[in-house]
């Protein structure tokens, strides 16, 4: 019996859009069926970072991109993805946005394989985006990388949904807005610049989710006068990430559910001085940010923001978050703070230490250090722990949690799960104990919670 003819098209279209082309056309030989299948897929994959060797060189990957398409006899395009290192000139894009331009594609990936990541766009080595694109109108999703942008007239995606612009040169200000202006039904926009970090205003009223990215830092004086602000009161989830800018502004985001904060600061030659005018800088952007998302239920702060975290609070006592009902949590100092000492209602907890906390001899850990436990149970009010109900730990080493682990099992009375991971080593140190004599101690501390219940794993 023949089982893949009698596959329905719809699951043999997700089989071809889950591999490369080049492989999509060799599964003629699996069944008299498929023998031309692949010239009406709606899905089109042409992944070079994935093909095997039967591409030596980028030319002839294009030139099998170019003999596909021509082959292709479909009525739709549903879905088109080049991975590939494009041509300088731009020809061969251009090419394939025409092409999905002619047949009405909805899900579009432009994505330029660049393996210098010195080029500017002043080398031209760096492929334009086709003006075609502009007013491709049946777009729904539109993902781009490492492509330089160059708006002439107005952008037509009428039907847009997502767009991710991914390390492309040309992405100013005023190319966000053209876009934005252009995309009356665009809810999901991600962005990263590697290239140069600009200023940037955000304003719509259709974004649901919003995702910047910010990882190249610029030395130069223009630096110090980039700003971020955000007017999107639609707006459900929103990340930050990156290099800070030098303010940034939450204007309307009262719909705000999900945020998501993780600056990352530059080391200048390991100068104390010039770290610790980096880290206060990170504070002031919290103490501008956190006003504005107070109203939030679920909150991830990862990195150095909680290491800036306990002092901004200091400076603004009377800041609260009292919708905060989940709260994740990473970072890489031996100081615990955050947000928890501000959440009344914190019902979820999620925390990762990872590997830079000073690592200590689990044996030595089962002692109870009453000192830094007298620090945890002075600082953390008993109102965070209330409402708690779920504590998911994620230890790469080290023990610093355990008092305060030991101060939760003692208060939250309402606990009923935690969920305890810690990294797995080959080592035959120490080490390879590490969660039998977790599990071990966190076992013997007394609980407030009868509900309480443990999970013990490796990752």
């Amino acid at each position: 019996m023949d089982r893949l003819s009698e596959l329905p098209d719809s699951v043999i279209f997700h089989i071809f859009w889950l591999l490369p082309m080049n492989e999509v056309v060799r599964t003629t030989i699996l069944s008299k069926r498929w023998l031309n299948l692949w010239t009406t897929t709606p899905f089109l994959n042409f992944d070079e970072s994935k093909s095997d060797s039967q591409f030596s060189t980028t030319d002839k990957f294009r030139h099998f991109v170019h003999q596909a398409l021509l082959c292709w006899d479909g009525v739709k395009v549903l879905k088109l993805k080049v991975v590939a290192n494009y041509d300088e000139s731009g020809g061969d894009v251009d090419l394939w946005v025409r092409f999905a331009k002619k047949y009405e594609v909805e899900e579009l990936y432009l994505h330029s394989l660049m393996t210098d990541l010195s080029w500017t766009e002043e080398d031209h080595q760096v492929p334009w985006v086709p003006l075609y694109l502009y007013s491709c109108s049946s777009l729904k999703m539109l993902s781009i990388e490492n492509c330089y942008f160059r708006i002439k007239g107005n952008v037509q995606w009428n039907q847009l949904k997502s767009l991710r612009i991914i390390n492309c040169f040309g992405v100013t200000e005023d190319v966000i807005n053209q876009i934005l202006r252009g995309s009356p039904q665009l809810e999901v926009l991600t962005m990263s610049f590697e290239w140069k970090a600009q200023s940037l205003c955000i304003r719509s009223t259709s974004l649901k989710e919003l995702s910047i990215y910010n990882d190249l830092y610029d030395d130069d004086e223009a630096s110090t006068y980039r700003e971020l602000s955000i007017w999107t009161p639609n707006l459900k989830a929103l990340k930050i990430k990156g290099i800070p800018y030098n303010k940034c502004l939450l204007m309307n985001v009262s719909s705000l559910t999900h945020a998501t904060i993780e600056y990352s600061y530059v080391h200048w030659y390991n100068d104390e001085y010039c770290d610790k005018l980096s880290m206060n800088h990170i504070g002031d952007l919290f103490g501008q940010i956190l006003p504005s998302i107070q109203h939030v239920e679920n909150v991830t702060l990862l990195s150095c923001c909680v290491k800036v975290l306990g002092a901004m609070i200091e400076r603004c006592m009377n800041s609260s978050s009292p919708n905060v009902k989940s709260l994740r949590q990473r970072f890489h100092c031996s100081k615990f703070v955050g947000m928890i000492e501000i959440s009344p209602l914190l019902k979820k907890l999620f925390i990762e230490v990872g590997e830079c906390v000073p690592s200590y001899d689990y044996r030595d850990s089962l002692r109870t250090d009453s000192n830094v436990y007298l620090q945890l149970e002075k600082n953390l009010p008993m109102s965070f722990v209330l409402e708690l109900r779920k504590v998911e730990v994620t230890l790469v080493e080290g023990d610093i949690l355990f008092p305060f682990l030991e101060f939760l099992l003692k208060n939250a009375s309402k606990l009923e799960k935690i969920v305890f991971r810690v990294k797995r080593t080959m080592s035959p140190s120490h080490h390879s104990n590490s969660l039998r004599l977790a599990s071990k101690r966190l076992l013997r501390m007394p609980r407030s919670s009868l509900a309480a219940r443990f999970t013990f794993s490796e990752y």
